[in-house]
């Protein structure tokens, strides 16, 4: 596969369909590269890709093994037991600003603080001066500043990595709350509430708690902002997987070479599903990707 060369171009079309279902799929986790995980993860919401009916042929539940392919795939999201959930565009900018000024000011770690502050400034100027209100003036005294930690927040590499537990508890609370709400992905509003539910010094400090600040934004609540368009590059895994496939390869030459080459976790998640090589190449030419159009 040439540098030059459109990814997937020897792929039948129905798998060109689906490695671009995974390209939409890891852009919306903010990914910097395509991988085969993201590619199986999109497989799997689709029952009828020869894949997936290999794997309804083991009679394994291709929507418990998606949730657990997704938790391996690169990105910036919120794994729970029963639900991964991405944050939107937004809440990333707003989490990138609270390193960011954690790592200006020296500090050993991201608190809650940081990215309430900082979520609350990437709202629209009208949401955010209403929930402004809410706290209270008194209680926006100046912190007294925290003497430099000797490892300070660094300002690159893995964002959650130099992330306090409170802030990291608070994570996955915005993400309980994104998920109570039915959205598709954590808003800087859910990180709001999140902070001041896992943050007694928070609530304190800003003289205010979660439940006054989810009614006061009710309904107000989604970040609709689009998805960037940007390039996404295929990791050296997917690279080989694409090289290893015949010609107009299928979806189920994907889930074989997966079996047999791929991640050591994927061929694991699998196996423990009975989804095998053995039963793969058992089913390989019964079950046969739908045909353009169908």
């Amino acid at each position: 596969m040439s540098a030059r060369e459109p990814l997937g171009t020897g792929l039948g079309p129905y798998a060109h369909a689906s490695l671009e279902r995974a390209r939409a799929l890891a852009l919306r986790l903010h990914a910097e590269e395509l991988s085969p995980e993201h590619w199986l993860a999109a497989l799997l919401e689709d029952e009828d890709c020869a894949a997936t009916r290999a794997v309804l042929h083991a009679f394994a539940d291709p929507e418990t093994i998606g949730i657990e392919v997704l938790a391996l795939c690169e990105g910036i999201m919120v794994v729970g037991s029963g639900r991964t959930l991405p944050f939107s565009v937004r809440a990333v900018e707003a989490l990138q600003a609270a390193r960011g000024a954690a790592a200006a000011r020296a500090a050993a770690l991201v608190e809650p603080e940081d990215v309430f502050a900082a979520a609350l400034a990437v709202l629209p100027a009208e949401l955010a001066r209403r929930l402004s209100e809410l706290t209270p003036a008194s209680a926006l005294a100046e912190a007294p500043p925290a003497p430099a930690a000797k490892a300070p927040v660094p300002a690159e590499g893995p964002l959650f990595r130099a992330f306090a537990g409170d802030t990291l508890r608070a994570l996955g609370a915005s993400a309980r709350v994104a998920g109570q709400l039915g959205r598709p992905a954590i808003g800087p509003v859910h990180l709001l509430v999140g902070t001041l539910e896992c943050s007694p010094a928070l609530r304190e400090r800003r003289g205010l708690g979660a439940a006054r600040l989810r009614l006061a934004a009710a309904g107000q609540d989604e970040d609709p902002t689009p998805l960037p368009q940007r390039a996404l590059a295929p990791s050296a895994m997917l690279g080989r997987l694409l090289a290893g496939l015949p010609g107009g390869a299928q979806t189920i030459d994907v889930l074989a070479w997966l079996l047999e080459h791929g991640p050591p976790e994927l061929s694991a998640l699998l196996g423990r599903q009975k989804v095998t090589s053995a039963l793969v190449a058992r089913c390989r030419t019964s079950f046969r990707d739908p045909a353009e159009g169908e």
